[in-house]
This record gives C-alpha cells, structure tokens and sequence, in this order.
C-alpha cells in the first residue's frame, strides 16, 4: 500500500518548506512535490491500481513529468 510521508527542506534563501513524499514497503521517495493534493491523488491511484512498489522511481518520474 502507497502512503504520503512529509518531511521539510530549506530553499535556498533559508525558508523552511513541507515536502511531500511516498512510500510502499521498504522504498521510500522523499521530496517529491509541495503540493499535498497533488501527491494525495497521485497515492490514491497508484493503489487503487495495485501499483508495484518495483516500479517506484519510474511512476514518480512519469508523475513529475505530467
């Protein structure tokens, strides 16, 4: 099951941000996106479509190049 992990980075210019992430199992991928929703649909689908955690970094380079 995917599931939204969050954490927080600095900018550049020293503003702290809340990044969003996933994780399944063992793989986890942090800082993917700022945008809550965003990420929450992106989670929502890839489980209602059995997504396998093998093809991790490949659906989240296909979702930041939507």
């Amino acid at each position: 099951m995917w599931q939204i992990v969050f954490g927080t980075t600095v900018t550049d210019d020293g503003k702290q941000i809340e990044t969003y992430g996933l994780k399944c199992n063992s793989t986890v991928i942090v800082d993917i996106t700022t945008n809550k929703q965003d990420i929450t649909e992106f989670a929502a689908q890839l489980n209602r479509l059995g997504a396998s955690e093998i093809h991790a970094y490949e659906l989240v380079e296909n979702f930041l190049g939507k």
